[in-house]
């Protein structure tokens, strides 16, 4: 019984890293101007000189003023961004967010496979034969 509670804790918090790492989102090391996030339409991650994160999921050009895109309580809201206090601009790295989500799944989950499998074997039998986990 005890082994049995330790490989469901192990699967549990399998997951909950699986899970976790399926929202993370990776963004692009070089700085892009303001001008060029609004022309791509991704989301971006500003960086002011205060040290404040901002992160939106559009830049709008509106009458000449630059406005950040987010979503509050269920609702798009406009957030003024004034250009002098941006220190960096990040795009969104759309490949690399996939590739981090499901290459670090994919890795975790066979792990986990990995050692359950080892945990659990007995090793060969006697006459020679293997036998299957149980």
């Amino acid at each position: 019984m005890k082994i049995i509670k330790e490989r469901i804790q192990l699967v549990s918090n399998a997951l909950i890293v699986l899970i976790l790492f399926q929202s993370c989102r990776v963004y692009q090391r070089e700085n892009v101007s303001l001008d060029k996030a609004v022309t791509e339409h991704k989301r971006v991650k500003i960086k002011t000189k205060d040290g404040q994160i901002l992160k939106f999921k559009r830049i709008l050009l509106d009458n000449s003023q630059f406005y950040g895109v987010k979503k509050v309580k269920g609702k798009y809201t406009r957030v003024l961004i004034q250009p002098n206090d941006i220190q960096s601009l990040r795009r969104h790295n759309k490949t690399m967010s996939i590739i981090y989500g499901t290459g670090i799944g994919i890795l975790v989950s066979g792990f986990v496979t990995f050692f359950i499998i080892i945990t659990s074997w007995n090793g060969p039998s006697i006459d020679g034969s293997i036998r299957s986990p149980n």
